[in-house]
């Protein structure tokens, strides 16, 4: 079958190898190149690893619009917001954020959808076939050959992992698509069912090829691993609601001791790659590619930060318990309504910035944004509360631009894995020692908080562990998935607004009073939502696509 021949555009390349150091530092030097032939390419191994640092670039990032070269970057997960955003952990005063404007109130459409990938990620996935094949027919040595197409089998998996977890059954396309026959071009959906075989069978392949994670150099984080593949996988299984397999990769990441638990979890997220909790992070060094999280999300008292972008509700804050191990609606538990940031659970402090908080050196006081309130702060939420987690308290005010953020983003960590290994098993064998295990260690170094009862039963532990991804996992994109696999964003978020925290102070007391948002949309969830719809355009162009049910 004739092969369609792609010119490479190396310069593009090239301009995102300083957030790729893994391929060679001397290549940070060179000089931009002209457009080079495929077959050029992969008869040489800097070109092959330059193509290969442009497929990671497909890898979503949280953090939403990042900077590359002067170039804004689509990441996959949000756009002026991150993806948490229109769950019931955070809420923004913008009118023109897009989960204000389309999410929450539930109009995404066929022709607008902020969250689209479908036209990004299909390109991604023609650049890993396009990288597959070349090297398949390349002279270059066989290890090189091996571990860079392993590496792009993975980014591939993914890619068709964010597609299923979003749109159901998709066309499945794993090779070169041949441009002169426009018939073969229009590609049928399958099943996600048959998209989950094939993830599977792809991460479990690659893994006995890809380097461990004791193999990798500090210089190439951001590179898959053997580790990688099997910490996506258990997530990959577990949305695919195949629990003993599932259960079975994330207890080889687990039991492979290649990872620990980062004992200062506030760390772990300003981190800039080689943190010995990270499985797979996506690199930026803030120049020739950086985000723009601190700028965006900093309290608008802090130089340059633009503020209240997205904040946490008070739905989220309460979610934290008590060091006591306890929830703040336990009668037992010691929370004191007027008095209610202390003593709460360790990632509450490393998460939220709250009224009297310190975040780079200043001390942050916040108020309830409403007109003519005399309260004449600088700082203005909506919700009484700014996030902390992924501000980087190191970064110099001089570098705090739109752009200039370097911390990673991490999308695989093993207190997810161990998150996820617990699910897992609890569906398969119901609470277990190992289960314990797994999610007390989580609490215990994470949040200071003793261990769960040892009596609970199958449904009470997946309510425990519900409980702790969401504040373990908060504003990490988590909690978006979470609840639509679960199948209970219905209950979760329809119909609702959510809460934020009034601060004023009389006689010099403080005073605290919990009150409803009701100056941001009301959120609307319908059963269509839990499947994205596909883009009008894709249907229009290809004649076998059928849109997702109500779209």
């Amino acid at each position: 079958m004739k092969r369609y021949k792609k010119i490479l555009f190396i310069p593009l390349i090239a301009s995102l190898l300083l957030s790729f150091e893994s391929c060679n530092k001397d290549l940070l030097n060179r000089e931009p190149l002209d457009i080079i032939s495929s077959d050029a390419v992969f008869k040489d191994e800097n070109l092959s690893l330059k193509y290969l640092s442009n497929l990671y670039d497909f890898m979503p990032v949280g953090f939403g619009l990042y900077m590359s070269e002067g170039n804004m970057v689509l990441s996959g997960l949000g756009i002026t917001d991150i993806l948490d955003g229109s769950t019931d952990l955070l809420r923004s005063p913008a009118s023109w954020n897009e989960n204000n404007s389309v999410m929450i109130p539930g109009i995404i459409a066929a022709t607008y959808n902020p969250l689209d990938v479908w036209g990004r990620t299909y390109r991604g996935i023609r650049t890993a076939n396009n990288l597959i094949d070349g090297l398949s027919k390349s002279p270059l040595k066989e290890e090189f050959k091996s571990r860079v197409t392993a590496e792009a089998r993975f980014v591939r998996a993914f890619l068709y992992f964010d597609l299923v977890r979003r749109y159901g059954d998709v066309p499945l396309i794993t090779e070169l698509q041949n441009f002169d026959d426009l018939e073969a071009l229009y590609v049928k959906r399958i099943s996600k069912a048959e998209v989950y075989d094939f993830i599977d069978q792809e991460l479990s392949t690659i893994a006995d090829i890809l380097p461990a994670k004791a193999q990798l150099a500090t210089a190439q984080s951001g590179r898959a691993t053997k580790e990688a593949a099997w910490a996506l996988n258990g997530r990959v299984l577990l949305f695919a609601e195949r629990y003993e397999k599932s259960a079975l990769f994330s207890a080889k990441v687990i039991e492979g001791k290649a990872y620990s638990l980062e004992s200062d979890y506030n760390k772990l997220f300003q981190s800039y790659g080689g943190n010995n909790e990270v499985i797979f992070e996506v690199m930026f060094n803030g120049t020739n590619k950086g985000h723009a999280f601190d700028n965006l999300f900093l309290p608008p008292s802090i130089d340059n930060g633009w503020g209240s972008q997205t904040l946490p509700t008070q739905e989220m804050v309460d979610s934290y318990e008590m060091l006591n191990g306890r929830l703040i609606t336990d009668q037992q538990s010691g929370y004191d309504a007027q008095n209610p940031y202390i003593n709460r659970d360790k990632r509450f402090y490393a998460s939220i910035v709250y009224n009297g908080s310190t975040l780079k050196g200043k001390v942050i006081n916040t108020g309830y944004l409403q007109p003519d309130d005399g309260l004449n702060l600088n700082e203005r939420t909506i919700t009484g509360y700014y996030i902390r987690k992924f501000i980087d308290e190191t970064l110099p005010f001089s570098e705090l631009k739109f752009g200039g953020s370097r911390t990673s983003w991490k999308e695989l960590r093993l207190g997810e894995v161990l998150l996820n290994f617990a699910e897992a098993q609890n569906h398969v064998t119901g609470p277990n020692q190992a289960i314990y295990d797994a999610i007390n260690k989580v609490r215990e170094l994470h949040g200071g908080l003793p261990p769960l009862s040892n009596n609970l039963s199958q449904s009470d532990m997946l309510t425990r562990i519900m409980q702790e991804r969401k504040v373990e996992l908060a504003f990490e994109g988590h909690r978006f998935w979470d609840l639509r696999r679960w199948k209970i964003a219905e209950q979760t978020l329809n119909n609702k607004y959510f809460h934020g925290m009034k601060i004023t102070e009389e006689n010099g007391q403080k005073k605290y009073e919990v009150f409803e948002l009701k100056n941001v949309p009301k959120q609307v969830f319908l059963p269509k939502h839990y499947l994205m719809p596909i883009p009008l355009t894709e249907i229009n162009k290809n004649k076998n696509l059928v849109q997702n049910p109500s779209y």
